[in-house]
Formats: structure tokens, sequence, C-alpha cells
């Protein structure tokens, strides 16, 4: 199981010389309590490596622990200890446009809640267009094995189309609007977002699945809390996703649980401890609760 991400950390360690390298990436311990369930320590890896060949061009990984599409976590206490090679895609950017091919990441750049899990993967191609006042997306590829362990391997399939806007109204208003197919459904996506003068961001996100006509809507508000030495952030959203709405409501980026649902999310640097950070979230549905809380540290 560690083998891929072995000759993976290799490949980019040996061009090392022949290029830039850089590289991101974080290490974070939790503690996770459900009403429901026994509570679980768990444990997260992510390794971001990068080379720049000059010219536009680069190539990049994604190495991180976990098994799922939608999660790099491990269990402590199941011996779960699997690190995976989760992406590896070369990218051409220019300006405002660029073009991803490999096994790429499910987003262009921010994560929206109704997205694809920032954890996940395609295998396939992105090309994005810069416009005057925003970009225009295209994606195409492979998504039906979610397992981490297959994300390079394993007989492509097209499965996955998505065409997207993104745009900027003005200093304060912008919007995305975008349709896709996936699981031989379709989907249209649509969120509109307004930054307050405060510097509080709100959104408001609905896809609707028009195979079954069922949809997931959430509303959001992200802002900084004053702290005697640090802001801490602050991420409010509701959710609701309809019973028939399908798969692909668990592979986004902020499913709690079918149905309605709300959660908050606290976070914020330790000053005596560089790189360090405290998180802590809340999550209600359906008459379970659920409390995570652990800690951070950035690799660089």
């Amino acid at each position: 199981m560690y083998r891929p991400a072995i000759l993976c950390l290799a490949l980019f360690a040996s061009a090392a010389s022949l290029a830039d390298f850089d590289y991101n990436g974080d290490v974070s311990i939790r503690l996770d309590d459900t009403s429901d369930r026994s509570s679980r320590s768990q444990y997260r890896l992510r390794f971001n490596p990068r080379y720049d060949f000059g010219n536009g061009w680069s190539v990049h990984g994604f190495v991180s622990t976990g098994a799922e599409f939608d999660s790099a976590y491990s269990t402590i206490d199941d011996n779960d200890d699997e690190i995976h090679v989760r992406r590896l895609f070369m990218r051409y950017e220019r300006g405002g446009s660029k073009l991803e091919a490999g096994v790429i990441p499910p987003y262009k750049g921010r994560v929206s809640s109704t997205g694809l899990s920032k954890e996940g993967w395609i295998r396939g191609l992105r090309s994005v267009w810069g416009t005057e006042d925003g970009a225009f997306e295209i994606v195409a590829g492979d998504l039906e094995d979610l397992r981490a362990s297959r994300a390079l391997s394993g007989d492509f399939d097209l499965n996955y189309i998505e065409v997207e806007y993104s745009g900027q109204l003005n200093e304060t208003w912008s919007f995305e609007l975008g349709g896709e197919e996936l699981f031989d459904d379709r989907f249209l996506r649509g969120e509109i977002r307004y930054l307050a003068k405060s510097g509080a961001y709100w959104a408001l996100e609905l896809i609707h699945n028009t195979s079954t006509s069922n949809s997931k809507a959430i509303l959001s508000t992200l802002r900084d809390l004053e702290a005697p030495q640090n802001p801490i952030e602050w991420f409010v959203y509701y959710s609701y996703t309809a019973t028939g709405f399908g798969p692909r409501a668990e592979l986004s980026e902020d499913f709690l649980e079918v149905g309605h649902a709300i959660a908050t999310r606290l976070k914020g640097a330790i000053p005596m401890f560089e790189r360090l950070e405290w998180f802590t979230e809340i999550e209600l549905y359906e008459d379970t609760a659920r409390i995570k809380a652990g800690f951070e540290l950035s690799l660089n």
C-alpha cells in the first residue's frame, strides 16, 4: 500500500536538480465523537509536491493518508495505516488560463461547499480560459472508482463531464454557474457570493439533479473573529439534501447527511508554536451530534 506513494516521492526527488521544487502539506490529529457511535482518534498526513519547469509548465502530486475519496483521515485504533498517491498531473498555465492533464484535482481553485471534496481526484483533463471578469472551465474524465488506492490505476471510463463559468460582478458580488454529468445523472449548479464591508463572506449554493428532480442547498458564512493575539476563523453553514439526490451528495466538500443539517467550524493559530493551529467542528443533523477537535501542523 505504501509502494506507489514512495515511488512518486522518489520521482519528484530525482528531478529536484532539474527544476524548481516546492511543496506544502500538513499533519493533523483529531478526536471524532459522534452521539450514535464510539469516539475515534484519527490522524491525517497530506503532502503536495510541485516542480516548476518554467515557461508555464509544472508537475504536481498529492500524497495522503486515508482510503476514501472524500476523506484523508485514518483511524488510529483500526490499524488502517494507508497512504496513497491521490493526484499526479501536468499543468500548463499562462495568465488566467490553464490546462491540466493526468489525475487532477476536482476543483480549479476555491473549493465550494457543493463542489467535489478537496481530498478527491479525477482522471482526465481540465481546461480553463480566463476572461476579463471571470473564467470558463471544462473538465472531462473518469470518476468511477472512489478508492484512494485506485486513483492512479484501473480501466478508464469517460463518465464525468463538467462545464462551469465563474464571474465577478463587482467588488462585492461574484457567482458560479455550471452543469455536470456523473453516475448517469445530470446536475445544474449555481452559487452566489457576497463580500461584506466587515470582511465576512456569504454564499448561497444550489445543485439540482435534473435526472431525479432532487436538490441540495447550502447557505454559509466565513468570517474572522477578533481574539487577543490572533484572529479566529469562523465558518458556519446550513445544508439541506433531498432524500433522492443520489450518491453525488456524499462526494461534496461539506456533506453532512441527507435532510437538514447545520455545522460550525472554528480554527486559529497557537502563537507559541510556529505553524501549529487548533480547530474544532460541531455538526448537528437528523437527531445526531458530532464533535471534532484537534491540531494541525503545517509542513512549511
